[in-house]
């Protein structure tokens, strides 16, 4: 009963009640926090425990003192407290007054961006070994919930077309019993814009003990899932809890999907053309 009032403060104001209370790591992140609220909303539990220089745990009993139900919780209010200020509005956000050949210029360029910004990113050496990886795999699973999950899928489709033993479980429970079962020679690709998606970061905690290759694909740099992998393999889609699932942060995964599946069939040479077709064949009786 005592925290409800807090429940009727913005973000802020919240953290700025709480402040006395607060212990002195705690305080670390609080000052950041309010110096930097436009910055926090991007950054993940582990990147904002690294900035303020406190463990990840402080982050989370910060939040819970300052009357939010975790750090994602606190980011969101901030998120809503900002855009409701505009001093930091939603990017799809046009003035109401806009054309629909500005709203157009605007998308176009923003999702343009989520490619450009992930082509930037690439690191070529990552990609190749990826490539490889994937090209010596006996099974591959993709792992991702949400938005992320329909990415997973997406995946999945593209390797089945040229020969791939490829599988995206629909939900969690699917995709941490089936790294109940992979081993060496499987590999397991996981999606997730935050790095810190518990469900994904459990699935891969197990594939990984079981010996299967784990590449992550993530916005993050710094995250819980990038410990649990073998290789990372960066895309860059900055947004905030207002915009989770957003179509510019699956165009920068889905332009991921697209580097490996092309450096694979690239590999496979004329091989690739003959199992193409095997695929086409196969549905062919599925069209009028």
């Amino acid at each position: 009963m005592a925290k409800e009032p807090m429940h009727n403060l913005c973000g802020l104001a919240r953290i700025r009640s709480a402040y006395p209370s607060l212990t002195p790591t705690e305080k670390r992140v609080a000052d950041y926090c309010m110096k930097r609220p436009e910055e926090i909303i991007y950054l993940s539990v582990t990147q904002l425990s690294e900035r303020c220089g406190v463990g990840e745990s402080t982050i989370i009993r910060f939040s819970q003192a300052a009357g939010f139900s975790g750090y994602h919780d606190l980011k969101l209010n901030l998120a809503l407290e900002l855009s409701a200020r505009s001093q930091h509005p939603a990017r799809e956000t046009l003035d109401p007054e806009s054309s629909t050949a500005a709203l157009v210029e605007r998308v176009t360029a923003m999702n343009m961006g989520a490619i450009q910004d992930t082509s930037k990113l690439v690191d070529a050496e990552n990609l190749a070994q990826a490539v490889e990886k994937i090209l010596e795999a006996k099974r591959l699973f993709f792992f991702g919930v949400g938005t992320s999950g329909i990415t997973a899928a997406d995946a999945q489709s593209k390797f089945l077309r040229i020969g791939f033993l490829a599988y995206a479980p629909a939900d969690s429970h699917q995709q941490i019993m089936s790294a109940a079962h992979v081993g060496p020679g499987d590999v397991c690709v996981a999606f997730s814009h935050s790095g810190s998606t518990k469900d994904t970061v459990d699935t891969m905690r197990l594939a990984k003990a079981n010996g299967a290759c784990t590449i992550t694909i993530t916005d993050a740099v710094k995250a819980p899932m990038i410990e649990l992998s073998d290789l990372v393999l960066l895309t860059g889609s900055a947004e905030d809890p207002l915009q989770g699932g957003s179509l510019r942060s699956k165009l920068a995964q889905v332009h991921m999907i697209d580097l490996l599946y092309t450096g694979v069939a690239h590999r496979l040479g004329q091989e690739v053309v003959e199992l193409k077709k095997k695929s086409a064949l196969s549905v062919v009786d599925k069209l009028y």
